[in-house]
């Protein structure tokens, strides 16, 4: 009788251990998500390249597919602000593309796709000294997340739907087709708002706010970058909060609102600190930079402005150091 309950208990063991597996990585996965949204993305992606070597293990193997998406869409999302050799997060995107393709999962394509696009997106925009581009650029991502987009409306996928149409209208903001670029992401905007999706909802809000704010409607784009802001705290997403905060801050100094724009600006540098994103601490110093010169603090100015310009170099972000470098042209010739 002891033999048959040893030899019961064995049995279970060994076939519930694809099982345990599965609910042990599931929900390890599910915490460095948790960790991501709250600006811990190196304790996330530590957790993550710790997982994959168990997938090594027969029982495991099939979760290799979820660890590889979750790092490919931490490492692409956060790439913005890192700029670090894009070839890893490449290569983790493809083998996820790959793993799918080959087991016929949609969604998880979809999402590999969609990555892919964020991923080749901001590895243009670290490149380039402008916002500005021509139709030669950003190709490729257009390309994915079109195809991101098709998989995500055969699934009914509403919240890969909406997340689609803003990165594809983001793609059509670089080329300045400004008319486009508003359908796609007041298209994003209606899908998460008929949701309850107020992440999804955050992004073309903040892009609805610099719109209005480019064309001089200081009213409307505070309204749109408040929205945002709420939004993304509503969610819970802070990697991104910081520039809602930035975005808010260049709006209240046109308006004139010198301390509610300095306010925006430092919380914009802490939280860039707190999480370890330089250009965001870059960007503010920007900012900060041009509160200073608002109030004729020159040499306050040229600090923060030469911060910026240090930082730039640092992150090898052509766009930072011409910003930097321009501002302090200009205040050469102030002085």
């Amino acid at each position: 009788m002891v033999e048959e309950y040893a030899a019961n208990t064995k049995h279970e063991a060994q076939s519930d251990l694809g099982g345990r597996f599965n609910n042990a990585i599931t929900d390890l996965v599910e915490i460095t998500t948790a960790y991501f949204w709250n600006g811990r993305s190196q304790e996330a992606l530590h957790i993550l390249n710790q997982l994959l070597p168990i997938t090594g293990i027969r029982e495991a193997q099939h979760l290799r597919l979820p660890i590889l998406l979750q790092l490919g869409k931490i490492q692409a999302n956060e790439y913005v602000y890192t700029n670090v050799d894009p070839e890893p997060m490449f290569s983790i995107l493809n083998e996820a593309r790959r793993l799918t393709e080959q087991s016929n999962d949609r969604k998880g394509l979809a999402d590999a796709l969609s990555s892919l696009g964020t991923a080749h997106y901001f590895v243009e925009l670290n490149s380039s000294t402008t916002i500005e581009s021509t139709t030669g650029q950003y190709r490729e991502a257009l390309n994915y997340h079109e195809q991101a987009l098709q998989l995500r409306f055969e699934l009914q996928d509403n919240r890969g739907i909406s997340e689609s149409y803003f990165q594809i209208g983001t793609v059509y903001e670089r080329w300045q087709k400004k008319e486009m670029a508003l359908n796609y992401y007041a298209q994003a905007a209606r899908i998460a708002e008929e949701h309850h999706f107020p992440l999804e909802q955050s992004e073309p809000a903040r892009h609805f706010a610099f719109h209005a704010f480019q064309s001089g409607d200081l009213d409307e784009a505070l309204r749109f970058a408040q929205q945002a802001l709420f939004l993304r705290e509503t969610a819970g997403f802070k990697p991104h909060l910081p520039l809602d905060h930035l975005l808010l801050s260049d709006i209240y100094l046109k308006r004139g609102q010198i301390e509610t724009a300095r306010q925006h600006a430092e919380t914009a540098t802490r939280l860039g600190e707190e999480m370890g994103y330089l250009r965001t601490v870059s960007s503010s110093c920007l900012t900060l930079g041009d509160i200073e010169l608002a109030q004729q603090r020159v040499d306050a100015a040229r600090t923060y402005y030469e911060k910026a310009l240090h930082l730039g170099h640092e992150l090898k972000l052509p766009l930072s150091v011409h910003r930097a470098e321009e501002r302090l042209e200009q205040l050469s010739d102030h002085t």
